[in-house]
């Protein structure tokens, strides 16, 4: 638009002049006719020659503010195109790199996020003030009891958590026991400037499962080095006992013959003792198979009595059904010891798109905190003849299925949770979770 009204005031600088000169001269009328005639035919004609400029350069103007505006979707009108179409296409060219840019950022966005709100890790942002600015779904969980905290000081949350606050104050980066005594939490605090201002990124990657793993890893190391060696001392021990008993027969030495049998009756009671403890520090991989849950709690209501609530899974789910036999007749043994009425004991199922649940729960006065602290840990026992695998072995068998074991005091007695996952099965047939004919 102005390279028009430039054209147009460059044409009246040019008549103007002539007018004067014409009257200096003192021309004839129709000169001044002619001559005015003949400018606006120059106007008309430059107006009509650079319209279709003009139309050029609005179109290319909108392209433009849509780019300002962030409309990269919207491209110059081409047909108006003639003269310009170079720039037009270097504008296209932008737009279309704008958008792929912009759809290239958007999917790291969404990934992003995804991760933060998928992630066991508790992840919280805060400002220079040490207001919260950015939170996930696991530090809500952890902080706040699964609410938002965004706009909070994050030390008023952490308050709560003596041994979190003590940390950060401090400087201290590494594991903390955080809420339940076994519950292992590992500390990283980051610090970075965005948008010329300090920040703080406080991560909380949960360990407990981790350290457990290890544990078991180094128990069970640790148990078949000693029950190599043992069992190297009781073969020869067993034959030994064998023989004079023979000997204490025949030479009639009642004395010596109780001495032996007894010596053999330990032999063996140790064995088995050891055996257990073998089983547990040699876990097989689980054979994945479709479990027959009738076949399944039949079994097992012939070792425990209990009352089953609700139907029985109505999908196929796969694990390896001695395995899974095992853990629940440790559970149904503990259920029993823990002197609940039989009738009181329930175990339950609740299927979900992606997990299978299943609860046991007694009604035989729970367990103390530090007995709930440390039932799984290998070894551990509160019974008077109880090896202390048990509810390891239990929850080794769980995690070998991809799942988890966990205990709680619920009602009058204890809950047992066992989570088991959805698996493909092994022809890869599409769903993880695949319906019963």
């Amino acid at each position: 638009m102005q390279l028009i009204r430039r054209l147009y005031l460059l044409v009246l600088a040019l008549v103007v002049p002539a007018f004067l000169l014409l009257s200096y001269l003192e021309a004839e009328p129709l000169w001044y006719g002619l001559f005015l005639g003949f400018d606006l035919l120059i106007i008309f004609v430059l107006h009509w020659a650079l319209k279709p400029l003009l139309q050029e350069i609005e179109a290319l103007n909108l392209h433009a503010q849509n780019l300002q505006d962030g409309s990269f979707n919207v491209d110059a009108n081409r047909h108006l195109l003639r003269e310009l179409k170079p720039l037009a296409e270097v504008l296209q060219q932008m737009s279309a790199q704008l958008r792929q840019e912009r759809a290239t950022l958007y999917q790291r966005e969404l990934l992003l996020d995804t991760v933060l709100q998928s992630s066991p890790s508790a992840m919280v942002l805060t400002d220079q003030s040490g207001r919260v600015l950015m939170s996930n779904p696991a530090a809500r969980v952890l902080l706040h009891q699964g609410r938002k905290f965004e706009g909070l000081l994050f030390s008023e949350l952490t308050a709560e958590l003596p041994e979190l606050a003590l940390a950060i104050e401090s400087g201290q980066q590494g594991l903390l026991h955080l809420g339940e005594p076994a519950s292992i939490w590992h500390l990283s605090v980051s610090f970075f400037s965005l948008n010329q201002k300090s920040h703080q990124l406080y991560l909380l990657k949960p360990m407990t499962r981790e350290i457990h793993r290890e544990e078991v890893k180094a128990w069970k190391k640790l148990l078949r080095v000693i029950g190599h060696e043992l069992n190297n001392t009781l073969a020869p021990l067993s034959s030994l006992a064998y023989s004079g008993q023979l000997v204490a027969t025949e030479l009639q030495h009642k004395q010596l013959q109780q001495i032996f049998q007894t010596i053999s009756e330990r032999q063996q009671h140790l064995n088995q003792f050891l055996q257990s403890y073998i089983q547990f520090a040699k876990l097989p991989t689980p054979a994945l198979a479709p479990v027959h849950w009738a076949r399944l709690i039949n079994q097992l209501q012939d070792q425990y009595e209990f009352e089953l609530e609700g139907d029985l899974p109505q999908r196929i789910w796969l694990a390896d059904s001695l395995q899974l036999s095992q853990l629940l007749l440790n559970v149904l043994k503990n259920a029993h010891e823990s002197g609940s009425d039989p009738q009181l004991i329930k175990l339950s199922f609740t299927e979900l798109p992606d997990q299978l649940l299943v609860h046991i729960q007694d009604a035989g006065g729970g367990m103390t905190s530090e007995a709930l602290a440390h039932a799984m840990v290998p070894f551990y026992t509160s019974k008077e003849n109880g090896s202390g695998i048990g509810l390891t072995l239990c929850r080794d068998i769980a995690e070998a299925h991809g799942g988890s074991l966990s205990l709680q005091n619920q009602g009058a007695g204890l809950l047992v949770s066992l989570i088991l996952p959805a698996t493909v099965p092994a022809s890869g047939a599409g769903n993880s979770v695949t319906e019963q004919a």
